[in-house]
Formats: C-alpha cells, structure tokens, sequence
C-alpha cells in the first residue's frame, strides 16, 4: 500500500511544466452517464495567432498503473470547451482532435498575443476506462507546446552555388556555375533523385547521402500543413515520460548511465523513485535516436523530414545566399545561448514575449517562430539519402509501446547502428572550449553535410523535436 501512494503522489502532486512555463494541473476524472471527461488547468506563456501562423498545445492523456505500461487513453472529437478564462486577456480557445483520436490541439483560434491560462473540459473515450482499475492508477494529461506550420510551397536549396560543398539540395542543369533551385508544390510529388532528375546533391564527405532513388509521392514533403514541436525536447519533457514507464523499459531509456552525462552537461537524477531536472526547459542531450522514437510514439507525435525542417525554416519566404532560419545570412547578431548550466537565454536580458518579426535573428526564431532550428542541438530528421528514409510515410504514434518498449511504426528509420535513414540539419552546441566553423553551431537552412549520417547514438549535442 505504501508503494502505491508514493507512485501517486510523485505522479500528481505538482504541476507539470516543461517547455516555456507550460503547466498543467492534475486533471479531475468524471466518469458519469456512460462518458468521461477530464477537467484540469492549462496555461502557457507567450502564445500567439497571427495573420501568417499559429502556436498550440498538444494533449494526450494516460491511465497510469502502479505498476506497468500505461495506458494510452484517446479522445473525442467534440465536446471541448473552455470553463473558465484567466488569462490577462480572455483568448478564444480553438480545440482541434487528431482524426486517430490520440490527442488534440488546443490554441488561439482567433487574433491573440500573450499568455493563456484557463481552465479547460475534454471528453474522453469512456470505453477505454472499462478493462482499468481506476482506483489503483494515476490518470494524467501531458501537454507539448507546437507551432503551425500552414499550407505553402516553398523553395529546397541555396541560391549560393558554393553551398553544394556542403550537400545542398539543387535541381539539376546543364549550365555550369548556376544553381536552379527546387521549389516544392505539392505534397504528394514525387522527386527523382540523380544528375539528370528532379533533385540532386553533392557528396563531398560521403554523409550527404546515396546520391539517387525516388522520394515517393507518401513522404511528407512540408507543403500541407502540420505542427512541429515550438522547442526541443527538453529535460523536463524526457524526465516525465521516464518516470510513466515500467521499470525495464524505464531501464532502457535511461540516458543518465551514458558515460560522462554529468561531466557534459545532462541535469536530469534519479531522486526518490524519480526522474527529475533542475533545468525543466534545457534542450534534453544524450537523446539517441531510439529515445527520442519512443517519445514520439508514446506522445502521439513522428519524426519530421529534412524537407519539413526546411518549411519550418524558412517558410514561403525567397531564399537568400547562407540564410539561417531566422532569415538573414548573419549568426553574429545571436543573443540566445547555453548559460553554464546548459539552459538557453537571452544574453541581452530580453525576454520571449519580445520576439517579433523584425527580431528574429536575436532570438534565433524561425520565420515561423519555431526556436532553435539552429545553432542549439542536432536536429535530427528523416533523410532522404537513404532507401530507408526515403520510404517513410509519416505515420504517427499511438500512445502505445510494443512488448519490447520501442516504438511500432515500421515506417520508421530504426536505431540499428547501421540500418540507414537518418539525418542531421542545423548544426550543434557542443559547449565553449572550442572553434566553431561553418556549420557549427550554426547552419545555414541549406546545409546538409550529415543529411544522411545515421547517427542514432547519444550524444552531448544530439537532440531532437516531433512533428504531427
């Protein structure tokens, strides 16, 4: 009975908050009249709904057994509603499920700048109560903050032709010295791959990728719309999703027993039964590829493709020569980097609600305002220099993990060490004692000089975000 109610208590007793002070209140369960409905508090800070995009919430929700796998608990598509409003400004709350039901979206559905803090009424699939024992787990909700990324074409490559030193995708020409580049249209196009095709790419190092295949018409190219986690994955993130699961799956994703985690940076302990960081918003290292894929099938969420890390980039905007996502071609202006511990922060005392258009480069922000697509941790995306990433479909996650603790989308580039389909894009922090170059910390949008490096590995600089 005592390991029970310490299951419980370090489950629910505080708020949950990891990613620019995003809290959620431990939901209330009603099970009543052959429905359920979770009723918690949701507040998060500078959210924004813009002319061009959006920022929004993911929800997901999980019955939480004292012992063993959680489970995944899925949601209605309708029924939502806001109960109370305390936000400086009353918002008009926007809910929007996933058509798997697995999770939905909560934002700004109208013209809105600040921060949120409401109380907030979710339906719930009642038939996915009925095999639990609701006495004996913790019933929870998780959030991760996204941004928007809308519907648009938008242009692969550099204008620059000395780029191609460095793997930039190009369309192919017969005329010497120029570069045409590739604009993408359509979401289901399919790209051909070789000197004589749609898209091609030099090969300097050997990491760029095979050089050849068919992007199929099913991967996701970044023209729809879709959402991208607004940050990495954090500390505080990685520590909450250890701490739902068994304790040999818990075992497995424990990246605090790599070699020299403290010396390099990693925060996160194992206090009294728990997973937990001093640093809830620090970028998460030593995630390796498998880590990050169980996250992302457990939260509902799958990797993006080097093309989406391209949209979220630089959206619809014309590319210039060098351009970082933040849209010009200088790195020098930064002010957001790693303090001692680790944690990203303003080196000129601004804070995030000052973030605008015309300030991007300051804060290291995506023409879409997506965070630190540059210059913080690897990002690690679907390739399509490999046979492997190029079949990727992007399926989600269910919320579900197989018996062995992984993730089940076979679609999915695995974290076999040699098995292919994994890429790197926008360069990584790997701490102040020592030159940068080129493309470290910081890449330009084009550069892919490890697009198709399978680097699965945990590392002090990898990292990773999702994307549904």
């Amino acid at each position: 009975m005592k390991t029970y109610f310490l299951f419980l208590v370090l489950l629910c007793s505080a708020l949950v908050g990891y990613s620019d002070n995003l809290k959620l209140s431990t939901p209330v369960l009603y099970l009543e009249n052959g429905k359920a409905t979770a009723v918690f508090n949701l507040s998060w800070d500078n959210s924004w709904h813009t002319n061009k995009n959006h920022d929004a919430v993911w929800l997901f929700f999980k019955s939480i057994p004292a012992n063993g796998q959680a489970y995944h608990i899925n949601v209605l598509g309708d029924g939502h509603s806001k109960v109370a409003d305390f936000s400086d400004v009353p918002v008009d709350l926007g809910f929007e499920t996933a058509p798997d039901s697995v999770g939905l979206f909560v934002f700004p559905k109208s013209a809105f700048r600040g921060n949120i803090n409401v109380t907030i009424k979710i339906t719930l699939n009642h038939q996915n109560f009925e095999s639990i024992n609701n006495r004996n787990a913790a019933f929870r909700v998780f959030g991760i903050e996204m941004v928007n990324i809308p519907k648009q074409d938008f242009v692969l490559g550099d204008p620059d032709p000395s780029a191609q030193n460095y793997g930039s995708l190009y369309q192919p020409t017969s005329h010497k010295n120029t570069v045409s580049l590739c604009r993408l249209k359509s979401e289901t196009s399919e790209l051909k791959i070789g000197m004589d095709a749609d898209l091609f790419y030099q090969k300097k190092e050997g990491y760029e990728g095979d050089q050849t295949g068919v992007v199929p018409a099913g991967f996701p190219k970044g023209v729809d719309a879709f959402y991208l986690m607004k940050y990495e994955i954090t500390e505080g993130l990685y520590a909450t999703f250890l701490n739902t699961l068994p304790n040999d799956w818990q075992d497995l994703r424990n990246i605090t027993k790599e070699e020299n985690y403290e010396r390099d940076g990693g925060s996160i302990t194992f206090i009294e039964q728990k997973f937990q960081t001093p640093y809830e918003n620090k970028p998460c290292k030593f995630l390796g590829w498998e880590d990050a894929m169980t996250l992302a099938d457990w939260s509902g969420l799958r990797p993006m493709t080097e093309f989406e890390f391209t949209k979220a980039s630089r959206g619809n905007r014309k590319p210039i020569a060098g351009e970082f996502p933040w849209g010009t071609n200088n790195k020098y202006l930064m002010q957001r980097m790693p303090d001692a511990n680790g944690v990203l922060q303003m080196n000129n005392g601004w804070e995030e609600d000052m973030l605008s258009d015309d300030n991007l480069a300051y804060f290291g922000a995506s023409h879409y305002w997506v965070m630190d697509l540059s210059g913080s941790m690897w990002e690690r995306v679907v390739s399509i220099g490999h046979p492997v990433g190029r079949l990727y479909t992007g399926s989600y996650g269910d919320g579900k993990l197989g018996s062995n603790g992984l993730a089940t989308n076979t679609d999915w580039p695995t974290g076999d060490a040699d098995a292919g389909g994994v890429g790197f894009r926008g360069g990584g922090f790997y701490g102040y004692n020592r030159a940068y170059h080129e493309f470290n910390p910081f890449s330009p949008i084009a550069y892919r000089p490890y697009g198709g490096w399978h680097g699965v590995n945990r590392n002090k600089a990898y990292g990773c975000r999702l994307a549904r």
